[in-house]
């Protein structure tokens, strides 16, 4: 039986539940499970690129109108606005915007790309109109993480309204601006360190106590953890790609950094694949998928930065590109093996 992928889901789900209530025993729901297919739904990827292709065009127009001081400038002299009205009128439109996506999330409750590409508009809107209020309090002003982080809880809390995703991911990534920019200007002249910790040691810190912070209260059946298991995921991306990045500089300063061999900083590498190694085996014991494949791939990453990093300047680039080569093909042989086996 050849289905799209949303009604298989329908059906894999009424067979497991079949299963578990007993009303088909277990060799005629693998049999049931084999027999449905999934066909590729065209169109479904053909709407899927076009609202891409729309949301890129309209951030670029955004920029192009919004984003250009040429503009901005010659539109204050002629009304004489200041950086606080122009902040102020578009956090009005930023408003009207979130009350018209919430009408439009209500009545077309089943457009997910199209009520998600509308919502960058106020993303955008909202972004703009604290970058202007923020400066409208002068240069000398020096807490702009903190007001990145305003811009973080107001995306959040959009998000929560709106029941968007896309806003929360915005959410998120303004926090981690938030507390690098704010880092950055608590961590003195030179900007190097912040209680004595580099930039990816500082965003790896940051990752592990988000992460441990959402995990306890779902831990503790806290039930209201907007969208958990994106945010999960997303934290663990990002915990993974710091903790990459400061396995390559240790916690070190660039002018540091730039003057040691890499042999020094071999036991961050090690750490950092020990780490992976363990959460592989949490992944596996855990039977979550998403989370093994995320974790391969970051292991599977951290193989070729420790190729580059030890071998790079020692092998010849001929020889260097083929052991390469021969290592993507057989990792892409062992896959096509796998994906045989289990289908």
């Amino acid at each position: 039986m050849r289905v799209s992928k949303k009604d298989a889901d329908v059906i894999l789900n009424a067979i497991d539940q079949w299963e578990e209530e007993q009303v088909i025993d277990a060799q005629n729901a693998t049999q049931l499970r084999k027999s449905v297919n999934v066909y590729k739904d065209d169109l479904g990827s053909l709407t899927f690129y076009a609202f891409v292709a729309a949301v890129s065009c309209a951030i670029l127009a955004f920029g192009a109108i919004v984003l250009d001081e040429k503009w901005i400038e010659r539109m204050r002299r002629f009304f004489a606005f200041s950086e606080v009205l122009i902040g102020g009128i578009f956090l009005i439109l930023s408003v009207l915007l979130i009350g018209f996506a919430g009408k439009r999330k209500r009545k077309f409750p089943d457009a997910t790309l199209s009520n998600e590409s509308f919502n960058i508009l106020a993303v955008l809107s909202l972004g703009v109109s604290i970058t202007y209020l923020t400066r409208g309090l002068g240069e000398g002003y020096r807490f702009y993480g903190l007001v990145v982080l305003v811009l973080a809880l107001s995306y959040g809390a959009v998000a929560v309204y709106l029941r968007s995703k896309l806003i929360w991911i915005c959410a998120l990534l303004a926090l981690i601006v938030s507390w690098g920019i704010q880092t950055w200007t608590w961590s003195g002249p030179a900007h190097d360190y912040f209680l004595g910790m580099n930039y990816p040691l500082r965003m790896t810190v940051l990752g592990g106590v988000l992460l441990a912070v959402v995990l306890f209260l779902r831990r503790q059946q806290w039930q209201k953890v907007p969208f958990y298991e994106i945010t999960v995921y997303f934290l663990w991306i990002f915990f993974l790609l710091s903790g990459l990045f400061l396995s390559v500089s240790g916690n070190l300063s660039y002018d540091v950094w730039s003057n040691i061999r890499q042999g020094r900083l071999l036991p961050w590498a090690l750490g950092y694949t020990l780490l992976l190694g363990g959460l592989i085996v949490l992944a596996y014991k855990l039977k979550d998928e998403i989370f093994r494949d995320l974790v391969l791939l970051f292991f599977l990453l951290n193989i070729y930065t420790r190729y580059f990093e030890y071998f790079w300047d020692k092998t010849n680039k001929g020889i260097f590109f083929a052991l390469l080569a021969l290592s993507f093909w057989l990792i892409g042989r062992k896959t096509e093996q796998m994906r045989k086996r289990f289908s």
